[in-house]
């Protein structure tokens, strides 16, 4: 028999830690009561005490199992932050060191006893990713779920399955105290059997092949998976669940199934606002749904191994997976620094090796130094546990050392000219398969509470950089840094001890730049307008142009009931894009037919005076002044004359109302609208992440509302908007985040949880626009 039981709730939890706490008498009753994940600091948006997490905290519980006198026992935990001791009945058995890869705690054949966990938040220089400087945290606690497995003294140890092509599925195993058991393996599709195959266990290791099948291959837009159950003897049975597809990177590109396809990705943290790193599958499996709503086919791990709910969400939706060992720049020069390394590689791959959605391992310390010895081990370790998927290793150095299958590059030679990636053959050789992982990030960080100009300046330099990527020679795509925005040390990012360098914020709230993203993809006809249209966020009060991110064939504005004009994607600048950005820097156009003594040649000469004029702050240069004056004087006109264009046109003063209306044109028709209007008052909306929770889970369930204070027709938050507001819920929810709080540039997120009881429930946002009120159903 093989059991795993969920161990998350009812956990006993103290923000500390005394030697009292492990005599077998002590009475923690007090203490209070938790469920995993968990993390025993709650994580405010900003400002905080460097390193104030990183301490001792203590967790226990009570266990009574039911099992056979013979049968082993063990716990699982999936994440802790970032070293434990482990104490059974007030003696150690047991002690982690790592954050982000799973402890199994061997417990024998106990069946009673009291375990106390003893986690310790520092940063340890003795395993990675510690020992340098870390731009990132690494938070604290019980941060993933755990398991309890119950199992035979013969049992399964590790599981891989692989099929490249459609017609054939192989299973590879090992087992212990197993040899010359009889193993028998059924390939499933749901619940019907699809081929069936057995064999004997022979020095530790089995291997089964399926051949002769018809399976569908697991694809982007159709990530077929199929289940393999495997049965030693009569004593365990064991589910894995796997994708037939062949992944390949070559020197022009990268290739599933046979077919080219250019990778755009982005980088992926793991924290949340409040949860640090302890997030339920729920929310990790909405960050995957994010991605795919951004309209990227591939996401970076940065930079250590992720929730497995977070891959098993990658495998169902069709999002590729790069992911890579713990480490940023630092190597250890200890030789227990270094064998955690290589356990690292080894545990993350037999963890995550049955995700068709991971198609490279990432086996070198992201930005690390050129290593031989290192790198050659973590190579050859990865090969031997996986030879059918390539190796990458992250580096920021050109034509440094390759002993990957992919040359793995972080490109931030972008500065907002020229070219939006470097050529293949100034990094590496034009032989070598070739991926960049991470472009623009701190070179051009943007708060989503900075000018607007900041804000579409963002998100034109990954237009550039997508552009780039698209017709780079021999290059197979490249990842973004990064998703979000994410916490950091006090040495790195902004002062607030943010790095703002995502295309949505750290509430998961877009920017202007993830529309950079979204345009791209052709589902359903989109628009946003990426720049404000207040003269109050332009120099001289003048607008400068308008950037509009939209996959139509074309865009028309209007101001007020006037048509300026119809524009159109910006192929010169973007000549790669499927859909580049409208830039519109004429805000006069077809307006001025009001001045009916003007044919159109005159009209658009008159349009960029006009123009240039309010640029220059209604400062005119000699040869300005002898345009206007010749104007003027061609078609009898005054100064007066002249200062009324200008201030209708331009100016647009003493207008009692002011709209600018963008239709996004696929066939001369109008399919999306988006209107920017003065005067309007703003709304707080509310979006969850889901409104139906369920009980029937390993662990709590969580929601997380999306919080943006917006105007009617207008699909940006306000980005100046900083509303303070509290939460109240009825029914049978918790909140996960505080109960006051304010929005940041228009934007903030609430988390409500399950606890364990049905029913209905409602969460309402107070603040000074009125109440805001969302329902639930729980069961």
């Amino acid at each position: 028999m093989y059991q795993e039981i969920a161990v998350n709730d009812s956990w006993r939890f103290y923000p500390g830690f005394e030697d009292a706490f492990l005599q077998i008498e002590y009475d923690c009753s007090s203490w209070k009561r938790v469920d995993l994940p968990h993390s025993p600091h709650q994580f405010e948006i900003g400002y905080r005490k460097e390193l104030s997490y990183q301490q001792l905290s203590t967790y226990k519980r009570r266990f009574s199992v039911k099992k056979e006198a013979h049968q082993l026992l063990s716990i699982r935990f999936d994440g802790i932050a970032n070293s434990a001791r482990f104490y059974c009945n007030g003696e150690q058995v047991g002690s982690s060191f790592g954050t982000y890869l799973p402890y199994i705690l061997e417990l024998g054949s106990m069946d009673e006893f009291d375990l106390t966990v003893v986690v310790d938040a520092t940063e340890d220089p003795a395993f990675p990713p510690f020992g340098g400087s870390v731009d990132y945290l690494a938070f604290c606690g019980i941060y993933r779920q755990a398991t309890m497995i119950v199992r035979e003294k013969e049992h399964i140890t590790f599981l891989s399955v692989t099929s490249s092509t459609k017609d054939r599925a192989e299973l590879h195993a090992r087992a212990v105290h197993s040899d010359s058991l009889r193993v028998t393996a059924s390939l499933l599709d749901g619940e019907s059997l699809v081929a069936s195959a057995e064999t004997v266990v022979e020095n530790g290791l089995f291997h089964l092949v399926f051949d002769a099948l018809q399976l569908r291959q697991w694809s982007l837009d159709d990530p077929y998976l199929y289940t393999i159950r495997v049965k030693l003897a009569d004593a365990e049975e064991r589910v894995v669940r796997f994708g037939s597809r062949h992944a390949e990177f070559k020197a022009d590109g990268f290739y599933l199934n046979g077919r080219k396809l250019t990778l755009v990705g982005l980088n992926r943290h793991q924290d949340y606002p409040y949860l640090g790193y302890a997030a339920p599958p729920s929310l990790q499996r909405h960050d995957a749904l994010l991605l795919k709503q951004l309209g990227v086919n591939l996401v970076r791990t940065s930079h250590y191994p992720q929730d497995p709910s977070f891959l098993d969400a990658c495998d169902e939706m069709g999002l590729l997976v790069f992911e890579e060992i713990p480490g940023w720049q630092h190597i250890g020069s200890g030789e227990v620094w270094r064998k955690a390394c290589l356990e690292n590689t080894r545990c993350m791959i037999e963890r995550d090796c049955n995700h068709p959605s991971i198609i490279l391992w990432g086996v070198r310390i992201n930005e690390s130094p050129d290593d031989e010895q290192l790198y050659k081990a973590t190579n050859a370790l990865a090969r031997h546990i996986d030879p059918h998927r390539q190796t990458g290793g992250v580096r920021n150095i050109k034509h440094s050392q390759f002993l990957e299958d992919v040359y793995t590059y972080n490109d931030f030679s972008y500065a907002g000219k020229g070219r939006g990636l470097e050529k293949k053959t100034k990094i590496c050789a034009s032989s070598f398969p070739y991926l960049v992982t991470e472009y623009c990030g701190h070179i051009y960080p943007c708060k989503r509470f900075d000018p607007p100009m900041m804000r579409s300046e963002h998100a034109l330099r990954h237009f550039h950089i997508l552009d780039a990527g698209r017709s780079t020679t021999g290059l197979s795509g490249a990842i973004g840094w990064c998703m979000h925005d994410y916490y950091t040390h006090a040495n790195f990012g902004s002062g607030d001890q943010i790095c703002y360098h995502g295309v949505i914020d750290l509430a998961r709230n877009p920017k202007a730049a993830a529309y950079a993203y979204i345009s791209q993809m052709e589902q359903q006809p989109m628009l946003c307008v990426l720049s404000s249209m207040e003269g109050g966020d332009h120099p001289n009060a003048c607008l400068d142009q308008a950037v509009v991110a939209t996959n139509c064939e074309a865009v028309r504005l209007w101001f007020n009931d006037e048509v300026v004009g119809v524009f159109y994607p910006d192929y010169k600048q973007f000549p790669h894009l499927a859909h580049p950005p409208v830039i519109i820097r004429d805000f006069i156009g077809d307006r001025l037919k009001a001045e009916s003594y003007l044919n159109a040649r005159q009209r658009k000469s008159l349009s960029r005076l006009l123009g240039k004029v309010g640029r220059q702050a209604v400062k005119l240069t000699l040869f300005d002044t002898l345009k206007m004056g010749f104007f003027l004087a061609r078609h009898r006109k005054n100064y007066g004359d002249a200062v009324r264009l200008f201030t209708t046109y331009v100016g647009n003063w003493g207008s009692k109302e002011v709209a600018w209306r963008f239709e996004g044109l696929v066939d001369g028709k109008a399919k999306v609208v988006e209107v920017l209007k003065a005067g309007l008052t703003p709304t707080l909306a509310l979006t969850s992440s889901t409104t139906s929770l369920s009980l029937a889970l390993p662990t709590y369930d969580m929601a997380a509302v999306q919080v943006l204070i917006v105007k009617e027709g207008q699909v940006l938050p306000l980005s100046y908007a900083t509303i303070a507001f509290t939460v109240s819920i009825e029914g049978p929810l918790a909140l996960g985040s505080p109960a006051t709080s304010c929005t940041i540039g228009g934007s903030a997120v609430i988390y409500v949880r399950t606890i364990g009881k049905a029913g209905k429930a409602r969460l309402t946002v107070h603040s000074a626009l009125g109440d805001t009120t969302l329902s639930f159903t729980v069961g």
